[in-house]
């Protein structure tokens, strides 16, 4: 039997019937809801086999990645979102629980209405490619409120690498190269090509994940059935 972890209840911060999240600006407005209010849960969506590889390409990051996965869990995060900082706790007790067997893929979208989402993404992927993309996540989220509103960020974030004694020329250039920034793009790119509206998004194969409350059980009870299933 799996170990379920503690429920993350946002009672405090959402509405009933409401979804934690944070909106994207509509392209067609010119004004936008405030990026951090609770929104109205949207209908599901789900993805023609057209578009899975556009969800999940080859060269996406990977959390877990086993050998012969039975599913796959893709999510897509801002690193300004303050309930992406609540799911990356559920999405680490997801793959201690699921990464033998299911692939845990994250993709950014920085919402252009965060400031320093984009940024911070750079920064997560330029520790990625020394191998520290979960740790250099967790340090964003966990000081997200030190650096969500700061006019300049680029120190901060390597002051994040430092401590987790990264290399700190192959950082700076990592963050600074066009490779990374490509990569970020990318993302929102595919994000927005999508039509995912908000972060966290989660995806299990070809269908969103409904996420009300915030519960690890709203992850974890898709997964078994999918793997039930598989």
């Amino acid at each position: 039997m799996r170990r379920t972890a503690p429920s993350l209840i946002l009672a405090s911060v959402l509405a009933l019937g409401s979804v934690a999240s944070c909106g994207a600006p509509d392209p067609g407005s010119e004004t936008t809801a405030p990026a951090e209010a609770p929104a109205s849960a949207p209908a599901q969506m789900t993805f023609s086999a057209e578009q899975l590889n556009q969800l999940a390409p080859a060269e996406a990051r990977v959390i877990s990645n086993p050998a012969d996965p039975q599913a796959t869990l893709i999510l897509f995060t801002d690193y300004q979102c303050p309930y992406c900082a609540m799911m990356d706790t559920l999405i680490q007790q997801a793959k201690e629980d699921y990464g033998d067997s299911v692939r845990i893929v994250v993709r950014n979208y920085p919402l252009p209405n965060h400031r320093n989402a984009e940024p911070a993404a750079r920064a997560v992927e330029a520790a990625a490619e020394q191998g520290a993309l979960e740790e250099m996540a967790a340090k964003v989220f966990e000081h997200q409120q030190d650096w969500k509103s700061a006019s300049e960020v680029d120190g901060i974030f390597a002051s994040y690498a430092e401590e987790l004694n990264l290399d700190m020329d192959r950082f700076r250039a990592d963050y600074d190269s066009e490779a990374v920034k490509d990569r970020v793009a990318r993302d929102l790119q595919d994000a927005q090509e999508l039509q995912i509206r908000h972060t966290p998004t989660l995806i299990l194969n070809d269908r969103e994940i409904q996420l009300q409350t915030g519960a690890y059980s709203e992850i974890s009870e898709p997964l078994d059935q999918a793997l039930a299933n598989n």
